[in-house]
């Protein structure tokens, strides 16, 4: 009893004489914490309530586009093996004419949900009602595009639908676990005011439509522990004389993707970047308890004459090191939960979820633990190792100090240093070259976190100025409800106000390569075109080859193909034939997976004649009313994108998540700056205290014994600085290779001031951290400090 409590008194007095490192090291520890917390706390939230909601409203496992197909097929489907429910439905894109808003607005229309509660892609009702059956102008619309329009229940509106003008009112806001990242047709980033998801009721959608009766799509959810693809193939082949276009997977649903991929680039940065933060901390730790053990030389000693066991002492050290990290990680559980339900307010605007509530399993906080604890027990272990080894009678004498005599250190210091302060600056670095190597590489870690945390919105943006600078310069993209034939470009060319108009061709495709398939369209485009180009990665344009096709690298990737191979693309629209094209050159992409040819030559293929799927056209800015009105009416006309307000909802969005990103970074990077810093100043300042007080005595004014301590602080600064920035720009590639999805290729850009603001950064929180330092330097007590025994 009386060896423990000796010890814990111990224990209590060594952690209070060093608090300040204390706090220094659970600075970092909580910067480490702090981050897995709240990406695994996010990652659980955004799965399970994924999860829930697809429970909750029996969202589809397979979806089956078609052309037309008689009610009466349902029931085949529904004794598919491995299909435990199916539901039809009838599906189709409109343009709205919506009074709040000034462009004609792009809609994709589905039938209600059967009224049972087997029904698969169910409603969340969020306000108004559901659209009563004896009014068939009644519609719902997705809750993101009633808020972003301005629009409340009782609201009417013009539609075409199928080429027929109706007027629609709105009854009610609905959430849909498909639209959860609402995205229409042409569309990478919501546009809500102008996109809309609306669903009314089945029979006046088909009367719309013509298929009474009838249906054009297939939701499909499978019996547990069933595979979708045999389901698909299955599929496909009953609904093949009926149009099918190919059953597909809810993995390749367009918001179900999304969604991964957030979740896969929040399991980037919980693996990546905790890491780094502990590992520094564990540097720190050990430098702190290995000087300890080198100070506490007689204390070990004395310990272990009067009988103290070895595993007490080390004990002793263990625990000291628990104590230390302790309160950084909770610091860190603190941080995260701050951090995680902040964030989880951010996914809530970006992902439309009924709900999201940021929740922690315990398994997070067990990790936090273990990953805290598993790096603070390696920082710990050298200073233990060596209190273990010390005997007693070595430890009652002070060490013996190292022999710098004649050494290269000391004539390489001499060559170097102007004076007597810089030789000894350098003289100290080079002596404990492992100290300072680690000291260097807890800064650049700092740097590279600030590096790589403010690249997105450099390569964001460059993804923008090539896909809407460089590729497509375009005021307006129309796209057509079906296919059509010359005369509707020569009616697009009559609309007063439209300057130039350049066609396009587009079509769905499977495109195969030996056992590997990918589902993108063909599309076709004109040589030498101004409005819309193909622009690679590096920013330089190309027309299409005059036989061959042109495919993006990541679908090159993922076909296991090169220039000079054959791929066969089974045309999913028309006639649904088979091309084999050969790959006359891989193009990486910023937007979209598409396979491009020449026009006419897909026109050739197709064997359709001249036709076009939709225009690009350049406008007159003061003709846009008129052409907005002449568009929203237009029969023709399912789809039109405004360049314009495509850039400005994209950076709207990219701006407010990276700025919030970018800002929590660099708070980060600054502790594991004030951490390392002050840490190595304190350290150095014990070990040196009787060096620079005997300056003081012999002369030496303040300002150049601070210059002492601080100078070699500012030395490995500045060589952390080169180290930091390589690995900042490295970090970011990585990362941009992780975080590129099948929608848009990040191109790798840094812009020259983010170095220079990290860099900045980092000198500035090295600057405070020395003012600090530089007051414990003033006031050394130079007769205490000249009493210490070597």
């Amino acid at each position: 009893m009386r060896l423990r409590s000796t010890m814990t008194v111990k224990l209590f007095r060594d952690f209070w004489r060093l608090r300040s490192q204390a706090v220094a090291i659970a600075l970092v520890i909580a910067a480490g914490v702090g981050t897995l917390i709240m990406a695994v706390g996010l990652i659980s939230s955004l799965g399970a309530t994924r999860d829930s909601y697809y429970d909750q409203t029996r969202f589809a496992d397979i979806f089956a586009p078609l052309v037309r197909a008689p009610e009466t097929l349902m029931a085949n489907i529904r004794l598919l093996p491995g299909v435990a429910a199916a539901d039809s439905r009838i599906t189709t894109r409109a343009t709205l004419d919506v009074p709040q808003v000034a462009e004609p607005v792009t809609a994709r229309v589905h039938s209600l949900p059967p009224a049972r509660p087997s029904a698969l892609n169910q409603l969340v009702l969020r306000a108004g009602r559901l659209p009563d059956p004896r009014h068939p102008e009644e519609v719902v619309a997705n809750t993101a595009f009633v808020t972003a329009a301005g629009l409340v229940p009782g609201d009417r509106f013009g539609a075409v639908l199928y080429g027929k003008q109706v007027e629609l009112r709105l009854v009610g806001a609905v959430l849909s676990p498909e639209y959860i990242y609402a995205l229409t047709p042409g569309q990478i980033f919501p546009d809500n005011r102008r996109s809309a998801i609306l669903w009314m009721g089945r029979e006046p959608l088909a009367a719309a439509l013509n298929l009474n009766q009838s249906f054009n799509d297939v939701l499909v959810r499978l019996a547990p522990g069933e595979r979708p693809a045999e389901t698909e193939r299955r599929l496909d082949l009953l609904l093949a004389p009926y149009g099918g276009v190919g059953a597909y997977p809810r993995d390749q649903q367009v918001s179900h993707r999304f969604v991964t991929d957030e979740i896969s680039q929040l399991t980037t940065m919980a693996t990546l970047m905790p890491p780094v933060f502990l590992l520094v901390a564990a540097f720190l730790l050990n430098i702190v308890l290995a000087r300890l053990v080198d100070t506490e030389r007689e204390v070990i000693g004395l310990l272990k004459a009067f009988g103290f066991p070895v595993r007490a002492i080390m004990l002793h050290y263990v625990q000291l090191a628990v104590l230390l990290a302790l309160g950084g990680l909770a610091l860190g559980v603190a941080l995260g939960e701050w951090l995680g339900r902040g964030m989880a307010g951010i996914y809530q605007r970006f992902f439309t979820f009924p709900f999201l509530a940021f929740r922690i399993d315990a398994d997070a906080y067990l990790l936090a633990a273990a990953a805290t604890l598993m790096p603070v027990m390696l920082g710990a272990a050298t200073a233990v190792w060596r209190a273990a080894r010390l005997s007693p009678a070595d430890a009652m004498r002070p060490e013996a100090p190292a022999d710098y005599s004649g050494h290269a250190v000391t004539h390489l210091a001499a060559a170097l240093g102007p004076d007597e302060p810089s030789r000894i600056i350098l003289r100290g670095l080079m002596r404990r070259p492992l100290r300072s190597a680690l000291t260097v590489v807890g800064l650049a870690a700092a740097l590279m976190l600030l590096v790589a945390s403010q690249s997105p919105m450099g390569s964001i943006g460059r993804m923008i100025d090539l896909g809407f600078g460089i590729a497509d310069t375009s005021d307006l993209a129309i796209t057509f409800a079906e296919p059509r034939d010359a005369r509707a470009l020569h009616e697009l060319e009559r609309i007063p106000g439209v300057l130039r108009v350049q066609p396009f061709r587009a079509v769905g495709a499977r495109i195969r390569a030996g056992q590997y398939e990918v589902r993108e369209g063909l599309s076709g485009v004109a040589p030498s075109g101004t409005l819309s180009r193909t622009v690679d990665i590096l920013g330089q344009t190309s027309d299409p080859p005059p036989a061959g096709v042109v495919i993006t690298g990541r679908m090159a990737r993922q076909l296991h193909v090169g220039v000079g191979d054959t791929i066969a693309a089974a045309v999913t629209d028309g006639e649904r034939p088979v091309l084999h094209l050969a790959v006359a050159a891989v193009l990486d992409s910023p937007f979209g997976g598409s396979a491009t040819l020449d026009r006419a030559e897909l026109d050739r293929l197709l064997r359709e004649g001249d036709m076009l799927s939709g225009a690009y056209l350049q406008v007159d800015a003061r003709a846009l009313p008129g052409i907005y009105a002449r568009l929203k009416v237009s029969p023709m006309v399912a789809a039109v994108t405004v360049r314009a307000a495509t850039l400005q909802t994209m950076n709207d969005t990219l701006v407010q998540n990276f700025n919030i990103q970018t800002f929590f970074y660099t708070g980060l990077a600054m502790l594991v700056v004030v951490g390392v810093v002050y840490n190595s100043a304190r350290i150095s300042l014990s070990e040196r205290a009787r060096d620079l007080a005997s300056l003081r005595v012999l002369g030496f004014r303040r300002s150049e014994v601070a210059f002492v301590l601080l100078g070699e602080q500012a030395l490995l600064v500045l060589l952390s600085l080169p180290l930091g920035i390589w690995a900042g720009i490295e970090l970011w590639r990585f990362l941009i290779s992780r975080f590129s999805t099948d929608i848009f290729t990040i191109p790798f850009f840094i812009e020259p001031r983010v170095p220079a603001q990290g860099v900045l950064v980092v000198v500035a929180a090295a600057g405070a951290t020395a003012l600090l330092i530089r007051r414990r330097v003033d006031r050394l007590d130079l007769v205490r400090a000249l009493k210490t025994r070597e």
